[in-house]
């Protein structure tokens, strides 16, 4: 990135990171940038900012493989938080639904990491909202194990019931998110179909085959027919001079 591209501010930043700076003041600092970045620029400096942080944060989760949780859910949600700032909803989704999944799985040995069941619907209705319903889909069966197994801790009916209701919510969010993911499933099928449909009319327009010679053949037979047309007309035209000559005798 140059310096005509991105300001001090941005520069600042991406050094913050390097240096696995990852706190409330380097977030501070991206902010800044972006809202001080003309609007000229700020479309390109945002997409390389974007592949920027994508890339370092492979590296980075990669270093945090041995550290504790804490320290790990710390970052994921540092990351969340400037995907979110930069624009990449997807990356943003993307470190979210890790960090969500990463406490599910340390929650059998550290019950207060458990995710609630309406941690997970809030997220899978997010998704949604941004155009992930396959995301949204999967949040929702964890919405689903997870309100199964508070169903069977709660033994307080109003809870229970209050359970039940938020259930069907969710398979209502579940069934719609299906839906859309089959749909858009469809529509790349029938876009696949109809380039496949393309490459085929055009391969048989470019690969040579028979047509030459029929024209050749079609030419050449259209040729004697107006040439024996000609000759007919000839002898016709002689036929009647021959047959009109006694008469002009006659004169």
């Amino acid at each position: 990135m140059s310096e005509s591209m991105i300001g001090d501010q941005s520069y600042l930043f991406l050094n913050r990171i390097q240096d696995r700076r990852f706190d409330e003041e380097s977030l501070r600092i991206l902010e800044f940038s972006l809202v001080a970045m003309n609007v000229k620029t700020f479309s390109e400096v945002r997409s390389r900012l974007r592949d920027f942080m994508r890339s370092e944060s492979v590296a980075i989760f990669s270093e945090l493989s041995g550290e504790h949780i804490v320290a790990k859910l710390s970052v994921l949600e540092f990351f969340a938080r400037a995907f979110a700032l930069i624009g990449d909803i997807e990356s943003c989704l993307a470190m979210r639904y890790e960090a969500l999944n990463l406490r599910e799985f340390k929650s059998s040995s550290c019950m207060w990491l458990r995710v609630s069941h309406s941690e997970w619907t809030d997220f899978a209705v997010q998704s949604m909202e941004n155009g992930f319903p396959s995301i949204a889909g999967k949040a929702s069966e964890n919405a689903l194990l997870s309100l199964k197994r508070d169903s069977l801790i709660e033994t307080n009916s109003e809870e229970y019931s209050e359970n039940l209701d938020a259930a069907e919510e969710v398979r209502r969010l579940r069934d719609s998110a299906a839906s859309l993911t089959s749909s858009h499933s469809v529509q790349a099928q029938g876009a696949e179909y109809l380039r496949s449909k393309e490459l085929r009319i055009l391969s048989r327009q470019t690969l040579p085959t028979k047509t030459l010679d029929c024209t050749g053949s079609n030419l050449f037979r259209e040729g004697i027919k107006k040439r024996n047309e000609r000759m007919f007309q000839d002898r016709r035209t002689i036929q009647i001079i021959q047959e009109l000559e006694p008469d002009s005798r006659c004169f």
